[in-house]
């Protein structure tokens, strides 16, 4: 297997166990809020980000790409993901909110949000924060 498709499946499976986690954390966080509208919803997915950057850094330098990276450049790249995915949530909850109704808005906003926001992420963790970086031993 090419090892670009290798580190993508990788990464794209670390995203969802790491997405399952986010996604649980920040329904709850919503619901926390009083569930109190579209700002409400785009904090909690912000604040869902925060714990698991650290996590997520770890894991694609000891795991997936295997070389040490930048831990400023891989926060910049994760914080530019997550305004992103921050800021079209939003859109995705109401589009579904109209299509299948309020409950599965609430809970497939940020889901389809994220699992857009991977393919971004993954070009910016491998072409930026992981390029020619030393490799892992």
């Amino acid at each position: 297997m090419d090892v670009v498709m290798r580190q993508y499946l990788f990464f794209f499976i670390n995203g969802c166990v790491l997405g399952m986690f986010a996604w649980a954390l920040q329904i709850q966080l919503y619901k926390l809020m009083g569930s109190g509208g579209l700002v409400a919803y785009a904090v909690a997915t912000a604040l869902t980000y925060a714990p698991l950057i650290v996590a997520n850094c770890m894991i694609q330098r000891y795991l997936i790409f295997r070389m040490h990276g930048l831990f400023i450049r891989f926060l910049l790249s994760s914080l530019f993901i997550m305004v992103l995915v921050s800021l079209v949530s939003p859109a995705f909850k109401q589009l579904i909110d109209l299509v299948l109704g309020v409950p599965f808005g609430e809970q497939g906003g940020f889901a389809v949000a994220a699992v857009l926001g991977s393919i971004p992420s993954f070009l910016l963790n491998k072409f930026w924060v992981f390029r020619g970086c030393e490799k892992e031993e």
